[in-house]
Formats: structure tokens, C-alpha cells, sequence
């Protein structure tokens, strides 16, 4: 199926985006970040995936690698034929390529879906990583619902970690997307603390060590805010909290506060 085909159900669930914190059993949704790549300090981030599901018989599934116009994608068909399907590299092994993307799934029936992204350790034993859930379309943050429509994420600023913040294209139309860093009291964080991403249709990006962007220091509670600031579209987004020794990770979901 091409990604355009699914354009309806995916317009037309966004529209009507309600609060949502969880999403048991739905149909359309983003497992946000899915890699096969290399990472900073010699690790090697690789994803695996589960789907459950009840009343479902097939999946259809689209890697929207990063940085590119993702619209005649083609997805890939899974059928699920038992309770729990399980994919292991889910893009070196399903999609068969490499990289870093999301991954768009569209379901004859109400699943859940679950992912872990994780590396090696360093010495070569064990392994760290973050279990990253999917989000359906009605998490979305929807253009033209203001202040009250953005996504909110909220994270430590140290020397001991980067932050990575990730923002996926959910809709069809190219877009723009504002980004803005404030400190704990609401104020603007000193240095750069607002940018704008462009993204393609269906498109991807991670901003790796997005707290380079602001004033070096220890500060609690930032908070990073992102919705879109074009005419059109939609984005889900995300952070990784990663460990400069260890690589061990935490994953946040943005959140909607208001709409």
C-alpha cells in the first residue's frame, strides 16, 4: 500500500484529535524513532518490536526514513497471526535497509504496539537501552491549535547527559516547526533558545544534543516546547536523556497540557 492511500484515514484521524494519555487497542499510529545506525561514543542503536493485538489480522508498515519526502513509501505487510508478533532490527530485517526513521502502522484492528531501541555496552557485555511505546494520531499536535496545542517535554540540563529530541511528520503537507527552550520558571533559556525545523511529508528528524543550543550550566525543569508554526500539519515528538558514560537512555513522550 502506498503511504498516499492511507492519507484519509490518517487526515481524518488527526482532525478530530482529543486528550489521549494512553491508546490501548487503535487502528493508526508512530512508533516515533526506530534506528539501525551507529551513535556517539561507540555505540550501535538497533530496534526491536512487538505488536499485540485482539481482532486484528494484518498490519501494514512504512519506515519514513529521516530527511526525506516519505509520501510513496510502500509499506510492508505483517500478518498477525497470533496474539504477539515480534520483530527483531526491525529495520535491518523488515525494511531491509539501514538508518534512522519512524515507523507509520495502519491496522485492520485494535493493536498495541511496543518498541525497545538499546546498544551494546561499551566493554562488549550487556547491553542499555529505552523501551520507546507508539503513539496513535490522536497524540498529535495539530497546526492551528495554539499555544495550548504544543507538545511539551521536560528535562535536566548537566554534563553527565545529552538530550536528543526527535519530531515526526504525521501529515501529508511539507511543514514548519517551532521549537522553544525555557527554564524552569517559564522564562526563555539563555542562548539560542528557539529554532524552526522544516520537515518533508511523512518525514523524521532528531536533533541530537539539543541542549548545545542554549548556555552551558546545571539547570532542573527545562522545559522544550515544539508545535507547528506552518498553515498545515502535524507532529509527534519526543526526547532521549542519554548517558555520556554508560549510553544507558530514558525516553519522554511529548505531551499536550491544554488540548
Amino acid at each position: 500500500m502506498k503511504k498516499a492511500l492511507a492519507t484519509l484515514v490518517l487526515v481524518a484521524s488527526v482532525a478530530i484529535a482529543a486528550p489521549a494519555l494512553a491508546a490501548p487497542g487503535h487502528l493508526e499510529g508512530y512508533i516515533p524513532v526506530v534506528a539501525h545506525t551507529t551513535g556517539k561514543l561507540s555505540s550501535f542503536w538497533t530496534t526491536d518490536v512487538w505488536i499485540y493485538q485482539q481482532g486484528a489480522s494484518v498490519v501494514h508498515l512504512w519506515f519514513n526514513s529521516a530527511g526525506h519526502d516519505n509520501t510513496n513509501v510502500q509499506s510492508i505487510v505483517i500478518p498477525l497471526d497470533q496474539p504477539v508478533v515480534s520483530m527483531t532490527d526491525i529495520v535491518a530485517n523488515v525494511f531491509h535497509t539501514t538508518g534512522v526513521g519512524s515507523v507509520h502502522y495502519l491496522a485492520d484492528g485494535p493493536v498495541v504496539v511496543v518498541s525497545r531501541t538499546w546498544t551494546p555496552g561499551k566493554d562488549g557485555s550487556g547491553e542499555y537501552g529505552q523501551t520507546v511505546p507508539s503513539i496513535p494520531l490522536t497524540g498529535a499536535s495539530v497546526a492551528g491549535t495554539g499555544q495550548a496545542g504544543t507538545l511539551r517535554m521536560v528535562v535536566d540540563q548537566n554534563n553527565s547527559n545529552r538530550v536528543n529530541m526527535g519530531i515526526v511528520n504525521v501529515s501529508p503537507v511539507a511543514e514548519s516547526v517551532l521549537v522553544e527552550i525555557f527554564t524552569a520558571d517559564g522564562a526563555p533559556a539563555p542562548g539560542s533558545s528557539s529554532f524552526t525545523v522544516d520537515l518533508q511529508p511523512f518525514d523524521m528528524v532528531q536533533v541530537n544534543d539539543v541542549l548545545s543550543r542554549v548556555t552551558a550550566g546545571q539547570r532542573q525543569g527545562l522545559i522544550l516546547r515544539a508545535g507547528v508554526s506552518s498553515a498545515e500539519g502535524a507532529i509527534i515528538s519526543y526526547v532521549t536523556t542519554v548517558n555520556n558514560t554508560t549510553n544507558d537512555s530514558s525516553y519522554q513522550e511529548g505531551f499536550r497540557f491544554g488540548f
